[in-house]
C-alpha cells in the first residue's frame, strides 16, 4: 500500500447550541430553566436569558469566525437552536486548535468525528 494513499474520509461536525452549554460550570443554571413552563415568570429570568444569549450568540460567532478563517470548505447550517458547521476537507485536530488558541473551551461546542472506509482493502 503506498504511504499517501488516504484509507478513510474525516468528517467533523461542530455543533453550536445557543441555549445550552455541553457542561454547565458548578453554580451555572441553563437560563431556560427558570422561563420555561414556570408561573408567575419573573422579569428578571427574561433579563437572565438575554445576557446569556447575548453572550452566547457572540462567542458562536466569534468561533464561526475563527474557523471560516481557517477553512474555507464549511458546510454551515443554521437550525432553530443551533448552527451546525462540518467539513470533509480539514483536520479537526486543526480546527480544535484554533479555537483553544483563541480562548474558546470544549464545553462551547460539541464536536462529532466519523470516519468513513475510502477504498476496500485496508
Amino acid at each position: 500500500m503506498h504511504p499517501d494513499n488516504e484509507t478513510c474520509v474525516q468528517r467533523a461536525r461542530f455543533f453550536f447550541h445557543f441555549f445550552e452549554k455541553k457542561d454547565w460550570l458548578p453554580g451555572e443554571r441553563p437560563p431556560l430553566d427558570d422561563i420555561v413552563k414556570k408561573k408567575n415568570l419573573r422579569p428578571e429570568a427574561i433579563r437572565n436569558l438575554n445576557k446569556f444569549l447575548t453572550t452566547r450568540l457572540d462567542r458562536i460567532a466569534k468561533m464561526m469566525e475563527l474557523l471560516l478563517e481557517v477553512h474555507d470548505d464549511w458546510a454551515v447550517t443554521g437550525k432553530k437552536d443551533m448552527v451546525l458547521m462540518e467539513t470533509e476537507t480539514f483536520d479537526f485536530n486543526k480546527a480544535l486548535e484554533v479555537l483553544k488558541q483563541n480562548g474558546f473551551h470544549d464545553d462551547e461546542f460539541i464536536l462529532k468525528v466519523e470516519y468513513t472506509r475510502k477504498w476496500g482493502v485496508l
